[in-house]
């Protein structure tokens, strides 16, 4: 650097405050980069209290996993002991003489079926202008 007594040309001392200004830019963000070892171990405990509080929360969720899941096989194992029991209890009541006997009662149902009824039976056949005409002209026949 030149002495205070010489003085730059213009264009050279902008350029020197320029580049001292970014020397000091890149100084404060590599500073604000490192993270003082306090702030680190404040995180880092508070990582390992949410760690230790997550994982206790784990064990809890499990173990109520594995009552509900013990609690649903004791209702399946009641289950089939009360069907056993059902089981075991029907097939010793004692059959009475008549009960090998049975009859059905048979009765004949009325069906709602509807059925096709052919038009020549439901009605009379319908006369057309020709019948007409070949009656009339049978009539004149025997009229004369």
């Amino acid at each position: 650097m030149p002495n205070e007594q010489e003085r730059l040309p213009r264009w050279q001392f902008r350029k020197q405050k320029k580049l001292e200004k970014r020397r000091k830019k890149r100084k404060e963000i590599a500073e604000s980069r490192e993270v003082p070892k306090e702030i680190e171990n404040q995180k880092g405990e508070e990582y390992e209290q949410q760690k230790a509080q997550w994982e206790a929360n784990e064990v809890k969720h499990k173990v109520i996993e594995l009552a509900r899941l013990k609690a649903i096989e004791k209702e399946k194992e009641s289950r089939k002991i009360a069907q056993k029991k059902w089981q075991e209890i029907l097939l010793s009541l004692p059959l009475s003489p008549n009960s090998n006997k049975f009859t059905l009662k048979k009765s004949k149902k009325e069906s709602n079926l509807k059925t096709f009824v052919p038009s020549s039976e439901a009605e009379p056949k319908r006369r057309t202008y020709r019948d007409r005409f070949l009656e009339q002209k049978a009539k004149k026949k025997n009229a004369f």
